[in-house]
C-alpha cells in the first residue's frame, strides 16, 4: 500500500468514527425534535412512529400559550447566564492575569488546584450550597445561581484566559507602564485587547454551562416559578402536566433555540480561542 493510499485510508477511517460520533450524539435532539410535531398522544404508539403520519405544530402552541411559562424561564435563564459570564469573566481575567503575568511562589500550583477543584462534580457540594444560600437569604433568587455557577465555571475560564495572557509581550505592559498606567488601566486597556478570543470562548462556555445546569437551578429555586430557569422548566412541564411527552419536547426545543443559534453563529470564535495560545 502506497504512502497515499495509507493517507486516504486514515482520512475514510477518520471521516467515518466522526460520522458515527455526530448521528450519536445528534440522535436525541432528532428525535425530540420529531416528538414535538406528533399529534398528542401518538408519541405513545406501538410499534414506534419513527416519522408522524400527521405533523403538527400545534404542541409548539400549547408550549408558547398561556398555560405554560416557558418564556419566562428562558427569560430566567437568560438572566442568570448573562449575571454568571460578567461574574466569571471579571473574577478569571483578574486571576489569570495574577497567574501569567506576575511572579509569585506557587502561581502555577495554584493554576494547577483551581483545574482540581473544577473536576468535583457539582453534586458533592449542592448541599453545602443550599446551605449557604440560605443563610444568606438568597433561596429563590437570580443570585443563588448566578453566584454558585460563577465559581462552577472560574477553572476552566482562569485556565484558558491565562493561556493568552502568557503570550502577550511583556514589552507591551512595560510600555503602558512607562506611559504611567496603573496595573488595572493595564490589563482592561493594552492586554485584554489582544487576548479577546480567549476571553470570548471563555465567556461562551460558561453561558453554556450556566444555561444548561440543572442540580443547582432545581434546588435553590424551591418550585418557584418567578425564578425556574429552562432546565427546571422542563421537568415542571413534565409533572404538571401528566408526561405529555409532546408538550415536554415542544418546550424542549422552544429552551435550546437561542443556544443553537449561538452555537452557529459563534462556533468558529471558540474554536479559535479553544485552539490557540498556550501556557508558558
Amino acid at each position: 500500500m502506497t504512502k497515499r493510499q495509507q493517507i486516504r485510508q486514515h482520512r475514510a477511517i477518520s471521516s467515518l468514527i466522526l460520522v458515527v460520533i455526530g448521528l450519536w450524539c445528534l440522535f436525541p435532539l432528532v428525535w425530540i425534535a420529531v416528538t414535538s410535531i406528533k399529534p398528542l398522544g401518538t408519541e405513545y404508539r406501538i410499534p414506534v412512529e419513527y416519522w408522524p403520519q400527521n405533523p403538527t405544530l400545534e404542541n409548539y402552541r400549547t408550549v408558547l400559550g398561556e398555560r405554560f411559562t416557558i418564556q419566562r424561564s428562558i427569560f430566567n435563564s437568560l438572566v442568570v447566564s448573562t449575571g454568571s459570564v460578567v461574574g466569571t469573566l471579571l473574577l478569571a481575567t483578574l486571576s489569570a492575569y495574577a497567574i501569567a503575568r506576575m511572579r509569585f511562589r506557587f502561581r502555577f500550583q495554584t493554576l494547577y488546584m483551581m483545574q482540581i477543584a473544577g473536576m468535583i462534580p457539582p453534586i458533592v457540594v449542592i448541599a453545602p450550597t443550599f446551605v449557604l444560600m440560605r443563610s444568606l437569604g438568597l433561596l429563590r433568587t437570580y443570585w443563588a445561581m448566578i453566584l454558585p455557577n460563577t465559581v462552577y465555571a472560574l477553572p476552566l475560564s482562569s485556565f484558558l484566559i491565562a493561556s493568552y495572557f502568557a503570550n502577550v509581550p511583556f514589552e507591551l505592559e512595560d510600555a503602558a507602564k512607562i506611559d504611567g498606567a496603573g496595573t488595572m488601566t493595564t490589563i482592561f486597556r493594552v492586554i485584554l485587547p489582544v487576548a479577546a478570543p480567549g476571553i470570548f470562548s471563555a465567556g461562551v462556555l460558561a453561558f453554556l454551562g450556566s444555561w444548561g445546569e440543572f442540580m443547582l437551578a432545581n434546588t435553590v429555586s424551591i418550585g418557584s416559578a418567578a425564578v425556574e430557569t429552562v432546565p427546571v422548566a422542563v421537568l415542571s412541564l413534565s409533572r404538571a402536566f401528566d408526561l405529555q411527552w409532546a408538550w415536554v419536547a415542544a418546550g424542549t426545543m422552544v429552551s435550546i433555540v437561542p443556544i443553537i443559534v449561538a452555537v452557529l453563529l459563534l462556533q468558529r470564535f471558540v474554536v479559535t480561542g479553544l485552539s490557540a495560545g498556550g501556557l508558558k
